[in-house]
């Protein structure tokens, strides 16, 4: 046995102990063991030493004192293994689990398979910074009271199957060894493991997190399965690390699922159901899959080495009941600053989505039935038209017109319509912001007769209004009333006429007279089968009055009837 020294009574149990002649031992706030040399456990009063190093019968007193429900103080020791069963055998109930009160075993150092099993915290429990030499089982645990294993560590595997916690349980800073097994546990308030490590696999298949479920900084080693976790409102990775990658999911969040800052090294595949995803400075060494459901994505500023993709999960996750007025819906507000081999979107809104900033937009992808902010058209054109959450009238004309230029080659994939209406933009912008003037009149050409050839519609309507023109000039152009006067036979000016060869007035010609009459009519009367030639009709004279020297008096037929000249006469 050690050195041992007497603590006088009024000597305060919480003040500091040191040895004169040593180093001064650790600072403990109980009154530490006296039995032994440099033991910092709890003393079990009204003994001198700790339960480790009590004597067998005031080991046996000590045991004998204990009740189910009773507290339990072991704070510093080092329980052997004996010792941990005959209080676990004390504390037990008629319903073969141990019941403990307010338990306290800060600093505490546990056997190698310390086994908890089916026992009762009734009280507050408090573990920080004790050490679990091997493994430890905590397999179907009842935690009644606030629980923390702050700073703790475990050794071996640590076994939390189907344990519940009705208050809140801290895991901060607590360094799992092994595998940390929480499958099927139940947390009725907060679960806290920041800075928490996970040297081996972590593994919370169909955990229950009644309010929020923190792993703030945490860093996993091993492999995290998260299947079918039910969250009540926010589920935090941000900051955690996982270098085997991550595989979330299907887990359902109330309210938010937090990915910000999250590396991970091993590619990443989330599927998940929350009313907002966070994944603003998100770093994958590998491929990313993002399958979410009625949640809004922020991926502002993610890097991803490989393929990083974004899908709406039309069908409810099996496994994950959820409310019949859910909307399947996934709006992607920013892609600023995010940067990816490839970026594919498929079934999402991108409505309020802020694309500037985007690293590579030749290798963005939009697949699916993705919507776009809609703006109404020009009153004359009518419907509407697809623009971007930017367009706002914030940035520079020349910035947008890029922007929309290589996002109409991101959407052909899934709807001509929108990448024509982006198209359509980029030139109205660059129309606008055009410093050459020649450029910005062709522009503008193109824009009155065309629509930038994105409009047939405008092209068919300047070809109506051209054919109505030429078909308009043409019918005036035979209209009667415009009619440009014509020469008669018979005329001078015509071949046949009274003045030319074989004309009326030449010989063997045929007679016209002024009146409109036809050689028929001279016929009828004798004037043109050699019996007599009359004389030439005096110009001057009305077309009604025949001369007399012809002889001939009377009208032509009424079907040859039309007025013309400036007397109105016959022809």
């Amino acid at each position: 046995m050690g050195t041992t020294r007497d603590v006088a009574p009024s000597e305060p149990s919480s003040a500091p102990f040191a040895v004169a002649g040593t180093p001064a031992a650790a600072t403990v706030p109980w009154p530490r063991c006296r039995a032994v040399f440099g033991c910092s456990g709890r003393a079990a009063e009204p003994f001198r030493g700790c339960p480790a190093h009590l004597r067998p019968g005031e080991r046996a007193l000590f045991v004998g004192r204990l009740r189910p429900g009773a507290d339990l103080d072991l704070r510093g020791v080092t329980v052997p293994a004996g010792l941990l069963t005959d209080v676990l055998d004390a504390l037990t109930g008629p319903d073969q689990r141990p019941h403990l009160g307010r338990t306290r075993l800060d600093g505490a150092v546990l056997p190698s398979a310390a086994a908890l099993r089916g026992a009762c915290f009734e009280g507050d429990s408090s573990f920080d910074g004790a050490a679990f030499v091997g493994g430890a089982s905590f397999y179907d645990a009842r935690f009644f009271g606030n629980v923390s294993f702050r700073g703790a560590r475990f050794g071996g595997n640590a076994s939390f199957h189907q344990a519940r916690f009705h208050r809140h349980a801290a895991f901060t800073e607590t360094v799992f060894a092994g595998d940390a097994l929480f499958g099927e546990a139940s947390w009725l308030a907060d679960a806290d493991f920041t800075r928490a490590v996970f040297i081996g696999a972590a593994a919370f298949d169909r955990a229950r997190f009644g309010r929020d479920a923190g792993m703030q900084a945490a860093c996993f080693g091993g492999a995290l399965s998260c299947r079918r976790v039910r969250v009540g409102r926010h589920a935090r990775f941000d900051r955690a690390r996982f270098r085997h990658g991550l595989w979330l999911g299907p887990l359902a969040a109330g309210e938010r699922l937090v990915l910000t800052g999250v590396s991970a090294h091993d590619g990443l595949q989330v599927q998940a159901t929350a009313a907002r995803l966070e994944a603003d400075g998100l770093t994958v060494r590998g491929e990313a899959d993002l399958r979410v459901r009625g949640a809004d994505v922020d991926l502002t500023g993610a890097v991803c080495f490989g393929k990083l993709r974004v899908r709406a999960q039309q069908r409810p996750f099996c496994g994950l009941p959820e409310s019949a007025d859910a909307s399947p819906a996934v709006r992607v507000l920013s892609l600023s600053g995010a940067s990816a081999r490839r970026v594919e979107l498929t079934d999402v809104d991108l409505s309020h989505c802020r694309f500037l900033g985007l690293a590579r937009p030749d290798d963005l992808h939009i697949r699916g039935d993705c919507a776009f902010a809609t703006r109404t058209g020009r009153r004359w054109r009518g419907g509407r038209r697809a623009v971007l959450d930017e367009d706002s009238g914030a940035e520079t004309p020349t910035r947008l017109a890029v922007l929309y230029r290589q996002l109409s080659r991101a959407t052909a994939e899934a709807d001509g319509g929108t990448a024509r209406d982006f198209r359509y933009r980029a030139l109205d912008l660059r129309r606008r912001s055009e410093p050459d003037q020649w450029h910005r009149w062709a522009l503008h050409l193109l824009w009155i007769t065309c629509g930038y050839g994105l409009r047939a519609g405008r092209t068919i309507a300047w070809l109506a209004v051209l054919a109505a023109l030429l078909a308009g000039g043409a019918t005036l152009a035979d209209h009667p009333h415009h009619r440009p006067a014509t020469t008669h036979p018979g005329s001078a000016a015509s071949p046949g006429g009274t003045d030319s060869p074989g004309g009326a007035n030449s010989p063997g010609g045929t007679r016209f007279f002024r009146d409109g009459g036809s050689s028929r009519y001279a016929d009828q009367h004798g004037t043109n089968r050699g019996r007599h030639e009359p004389a030439p009709v005096p110009r001057g004279l009305p077309d009604r009055v025949l001369p007399r020297e012809t002889g001939v008096t009377a009208t032509p037929p009424k079907a040859v009837r039309r007025t013309s000249g400036r007397y109105g006469g016959l022809l």
